[in-house]
């Protein structure tokens, strides 16, 4: 990250930064970059990621973290036998200073120029950009990539006994299940949510019988464990296979899968693999 121009700050943050990471701890990164070539990095932050570090999967764009005034991405990468999670957060170099101020990043590397501000016309141009790729429509390749990251997390949470938050990711898989039904089935739909889906979804016997899937998962048991928690993601990727298969093994342009190599079922198997193994 420090070998180009365009980034003046690298900052760690999170229990990284504070000394108290364990085996299951995220990477929580914060890279600072140039206003002006900010759009352009965001563009090309995926393969960067895949070529340099071996990502398993496109990035996330994170709606968990909160807002920093830049763009928040989770990866997958294989690390020591196991996935390990890697939080970037891309930060227009104008506001890194508000961002130290709020959350207390410790400070990696700070590169030459770091000190020199964009104008207000390139701060605001690059804040329009950002705003643009916040309201992004997601598709079900997207959908199916969020459905990998949640399941990743859920997994920690639940290894260290966090039983809240696994609630929590437990509801957001379940939701994303939803939404992988209604844009695959109604993608030019007026609602969001949980709002009309059986009117939506249901006039078709397909659509019935994603409904009966989506059905049996909010009937399980609220609190999740392993299991279960494998159970949701391989019910989002069974959909996927057949109400969105272009999804699972359509290759895109730069050569990475709408989830990756031959579709989600081998990170799948990848994992399954991995877990016998331990």
């Amino acid at each position: 990250m420090s070998a180009t121009t365009a980034v003046t700050h690298l900052l760690v943050r999170g229990s990284l930064a504070s000394g108290t990471a364990d085996r299951h701890s995220d990477v929580d990164l914060v890279v600072a970059v140039r206003d002006e070539t900010l759009p352009a990095l965001m563009g090309c932050l995926d393969a960067l990621m895949s070529t340099t570090f071996g990502t398993l999967l496109p990035g996330w764009r994170d709606t968990i973290v909160g807002n920093l005034g830049g763009a928040g991405f989770v990866y997958l990468l294989p690390h020591d036998g196991h996935l390990l999670q890697l939080d970037l957060y891309l930060c227009p170099a104008s506001a890194v200073g508000a961002l130290r101020r709020r959350i207390g990043p410790r400070l990696l590397w700070q590169g030459p120029g770091s000190e020199d501000t964009a104008d207000a016309d390139t701060q605001a141009r690059t804040a329009q950009e950002l705003a643009r790729a916040a309201q992004a429509p997601t598709d079900c390749g997207h959908l199916l990539v969020q459905a990998m990251v949640l399941h990743a997390m859920l997994r920690k949470r639940l290894a260290r006994g966090q039983q809240y938050i696994a609630y929590g990711l437990l509801h957001d898989l379940n939701a994303t299940c939803r939404d992988v039904i209604r844009t695959a089935l109604v993608p030019h739909s007026r609602h969001h949510g949980w709002y009309h889906l059986p009117d939506e979804v249901g006039r078709t016997a397909t659509g019935r019988e994603c409904l009966a899937e989506l059905t049996e998962a909010l009937t399980s048991p609220p609190a999740p464990n392993v299991a279960q928690a494998d159970e949701a993601l391989e019910r989002i990727v069974r959909l996927a296979q057949r109400i969105a298969p272009h999804a699972v093994h359509h290759p895109d342009p730069d050569g990475v899968s709408g989830v990756v190599g031959s579709g989600s079922g081998s990170v799948l198997r990848r994992r399954q693999a991995g877990r016998s193994r331990r």
